[in-house]
C-alpha cells in the first residue's frame, strides 16, 4: 500500500496523465460508513469510474466493513479476481456460458430470472461447488430484474430451493434519487415484494440510500460519492494535467484547428496540449472548457482534435514544459460535464483510455 507522500505511476512518456488521490479515496471511504453504519459495497465497474479499479483494491481491500466489490460484467470480475480475495459480484448478466467462469473464481452473479437459476443450479452441481447469486429486483427501472409480480415471487421461492444456489442478497436500483415519490414507490415495492423472504438487502446506492425511510436493509453500495463525484462534503479524487507541447503567436483574424470555429479577436498566443478526443476529451466541449496555468483560467479554443487541443494563452509568458491543470483542485471536472451536456462520471469514465494514471497518497 502507498505510504503518504508516495506516488505509483505507471511507466509513461507522454505529458498528459491522470492523478488519482488515494488519502481522498481513504476519507471518502470513512466518512461513508461513519454516516451509515453499515457495510458498503464500493462500485468498481468501468475500471472504478476510470480511476483504476485494481489499484483502488489496494486501499479498500484493508477494511473490514467492506462486503463485497460490484462491477458490471464477468470480464470486469475476473479481471479483479487477480488482484483481490474479497467477495465480487456481477450487477449485470452474466451469460449462461460464463457461468462457470464465475463459479469456478467464487465471483457471484446476478440472477433476474428462474431459467438461468436453473442452468448456474446445474453448472454448480457439475462442479460440486455452490453458486454464490444476488436476486435483483425491479420497482420502476424498467431495465433488468424481477418485476414485482406474484409470479416473481413464486420463481424467487423456487429459486431458493435449488440446492447449489446460496442466495446472498436481493437488491433493486433507484431510478431517479432526486424524485422522492417515485423513489418512495420503489423504496416500498421492494420490501413488500421480500417480505416473505430472509434475505439480505441493498435496496440503494448511497445518495438514495441516505433517503431511504425503511432503514432495515444490510448494505449501501456506494460509487459516485466515493470518487468524490458527488456530495461537497466528500473529496474529488481525479484531477487531470498536461504540460505544454508547443507555443505560436498568431495574430488578430487567424483561425485555430479543424472548421475554423475559433478565430482570434486580438494578436494572441496559442498553446498546444497533447490530448485529445482519442483520450475522452469529447469533441463537442470544442470551445466551452477552460484550464488553469499559472493561477489563471484560460480558455480552449478551436476545434479539439484527436491527439491535441489548444487553449489561448493571451499574455501569458506560456512555455514548452509548463504545467496546465484541466481539472482538479482549480477546476471542477463538474464545469467539463456541463460543456459536454453530460454528468460528470461520464466524462470520468471518458477518460480511461489511453492517459496514464499516477497515484498519491
Amino acid at each position: 500500500m502507498l505510504r503518504l507522500g508516495q506516488v505509483q505511476s505507471s511507466r509513461f512518456r507522454r505529458d498528459a496523465w491522470l492523478e488519482v488521490n488515494l488519502s481522498n479515496l481513504e476519507f471518502n471511504v470513512k466518512s461513508l460508513y461513519e454516516e451509515f453504519q453499515k457495510p458498503l459495497i464500493p462500485v468498481l465497474k468501468a475500471d472504478a469510474y476510470g480511476h483504476g479499479a485494481n489499484v483502488l483494491t489496494e486501499l479498500l481491500d484493508s477494511y473490514d466493513f467492506i462486503y463485497a466489490y460490484a462491477v458490471a460484467s464477468i470480464d470486469e470480475a475476473l479481471n479483479l479476481r487477480e488482484v483481490s480475495k474479497k467477495k465480487i459480484m456481477v450487477l449485470g448478466i452474466t451469460p449462461v456460458w460464463a457461468l462457470e467462469n464465475a463459479i469456478v473464481s467464487d465471483v457471484d452473479v446476478t440472477i433476474t430470472d428462474l431459467d438461468t437459476a436453473k442452468e448456474a443450479d446445474a453448472i454448480a452441481a457439475k462442479l460440486a461447488k455452490k453458486a454464490k447469486i444476488h436476486l435483483k429486483i425491479d420497482t420502476g427501472m424498467n431495465r433488468i430484474g424481477f418485476k414485482v409480480l406474484e409470479e416473481s415471487k413464486a420463481q424467487i421461492k423456487e429459486i431458493a430451493e435449488l440446492k447449489n444456489l446460496q442466495i446472498e442478497s436481493a437488491y433493486t436500483h433507484i431510478a431517479s434519487p432526486d424524485d422522492k415519490e417515485y423513489s418512495m414507490f420503489q423504496e416500498e415495492s421492494f420490501f413488500e415484494m421480500m417480505k416473505d423472504f430472509n434475505f439480505k438487502l441493498h435496496p440503494a446506492a448511497s445518495i438514495a440510500a441516505r433517503n431511504c425511510k425503511n432503514k432495515n436493509f444490510d448494505f449501501v453500495r456506494v460509487g459516485i460519492e466515493l470518487y468524490g463525484l458527488e456530495n461537497s462534503s466528500l473529496k474529488p479524487l481525479l484531477s487531470l494535467y498536461s504540460r505544454i507541447s508547443f507555443v505560436k503567436n498568431i495574430k488578430k483574424g487567424e483561425s485555430v484547428s479543424y472548421g475554423r470555429t475559433w478565430k482570434a479577436q486580438k494578436d494572441t498566443k496559442i498553446i498546444t496540449l497533447p490530448l485529445g478526443y482519442a483520450d475522452g476529451v469529447h469533441r463537442l466541449m470544442s470551445n466551452k472548457i477552460k484550464a488553469f496555468y499559472k493561477d489563471k483560467l484560460i480558455s480552449q479554443v478551436g476545434t479539439i482534435t484527436m491527439d491535441q487541443m489548444m487553449f489561448d494563452a493571451e499574455d501569458l509568458d506560456a512555455k514548452a514544459g509548463d504545467l496546465v491543470e484541466l481539472f482538479g483542485e482549480k477546476i471542477s471536472i463538474d464545469a467539463w460535464a456541463q460543456a459536454a451536456e453530460t454528468i460528470n462520471y461520464e466524462v470520468a469514465t471518458s477518460l480511461n483510455l489511453r492517459l496514464p494514471k499516477t497515484y498519491s497518497r
